[in-house]
C-alpha cells in the first residue's frame, strides 16, 4: 500500500485482478489535479496493472469525476454499498459446515475465486504462492471463511474487521453449489464474527440485483454507490 494524497494505492503483484490493485480516495479530501492522477496511473502501469480508481460517490471530493474524465479515465462499473442494520442468523442445513479456512483449503478456495472473479486459477495452485497469500492475509488482519457441503469446500468469503467496521469481500460460490443459499449463510456467519470481534457496522458491496436480494434477506440495506473508473489513455 502507498499513499499519494488523496489516493491510497493498493497493489498485489501476485494477484493481478483489479479488485486487488486499485486506487481508493480519502473521503471529502481536496480534488486532485491532473498531474497527481497521471502519477497514480503511471504507478500502476509501471507494475503491469491497468489504473483503476474506486471510490464512493457520496464521499468523493467535489469535481473528482470530472478530473478523472479529463485525464482520460472512463466509468468501468458501479456497485452499491450495503450496511447490515438488522442482523439475522438463518438456519444451517445439516450437511453444511461454516468455519475459517486453513492453508490446506487455499487450492480449493482459489478455484472458487478464480471462477467467480477471473483471478487465474493456475496461480493459486502453486504451493509457495498459497503460503504467501495466507501470510499476507494474516498480516492484514483478514480472515478467509468457508462453507463446506459434505466435507467439500463450496463457498468462500473474506472478512476484515478494524476500527469498528467489518468489511465483507470476495463472496464466491463454486458453480456446482450455487442456488443453495450458501452466499447468504456464509455472509451472515461473517457478519456475526465481525460483531463478536467488536464491529459496530458491517459493510459489503454488490454489483447485481440478484446479489442485492441475497443480502437484503439477511438484514443488509443499500447505503451508497461505489464507482470504478479506469485509465484508458496513456500518460503523456
Amino acid at each position: 500500500m502507498a499513499i499519494k494524497h488523496p489516493f491510497v494505492l493498493f497493489v498485489n503483484d501476485e494477484i493481478t485482478v483489479a479488485s486487488y490493485n486499485y486506487a481508493d480516495v480519502v473521503p471529502w479530501s481536496a480534488t486532485p489535479g491532473r498531474e497527481r492522477i497521471e502519477e497514480v496511473m503511471a504507478h500502476y502501469r509501471a507494475r503491469g496493472h491497468s489504473p483503476h480508481f474506486n471510490f464512493t460517490r457520496e464521499t468523493a471530493p467535489e469535481g473528482l469525476i470530472e478530473a478523472l474524465q479529463s485525464s482520460g479515465c472512463t466509468l468501468e462499473s458501479h456497485k452499491y454499498v450495503m450496511f447490515q442494520y438488522e442482523p439475522t442468523d438463518p438456519p444451517i442445513p445439516a450437511d453444511v459446515r461454516l468455519g475459517e479456512t486453513g492453508p490446506e483449503d487455499m487450492r480449493a478456495a482459489g478455484r472458487i475465486l478464480s471462477v467467480s472473479f477471473g483471478s487465474g486459477e493456475s496461480a493459486w495452485q502453486e504451493p509457495t504462492l498459497r503460503a504467501r497469500l495466507v501470510a499476507r492475509m494474516r498480516t492484514a488482519g483478514m480472515r478467509q471463511l468457508g462453507a463446506w457441503v459434505d466435507g467439500q469446500l463450496a463457498a468462500a468469503v473474506h472478512l476484515h474487521t478494524a476500527a469498528g467496521v467489518g468489511h465483507i469481500t470476495g463472496m464466491a460460490t463454486a458453480p456446482e453449489f450455487r442456488g443453495r443459499g450458501l452466499a447468504g449463510l456464509l455472509t451472515a456467519y461473517a457478519a456475526r464474527l465481525a460483531h463478536e470481534a467488536g464491529a459496530a457496522l458491517i459493510a459489503l458491496e454488490v454489483a447485481t440485483p440478484e446479489a442485492e436480494r441475497v443480502y437484503t434477506r439477511i438484514g443488509f440495506s443499500r447505503a451508497a454507490e461505489r464507482v470504478e473508473y479506469i485509465g484508458t489513455v496513456q500518460c503523456r
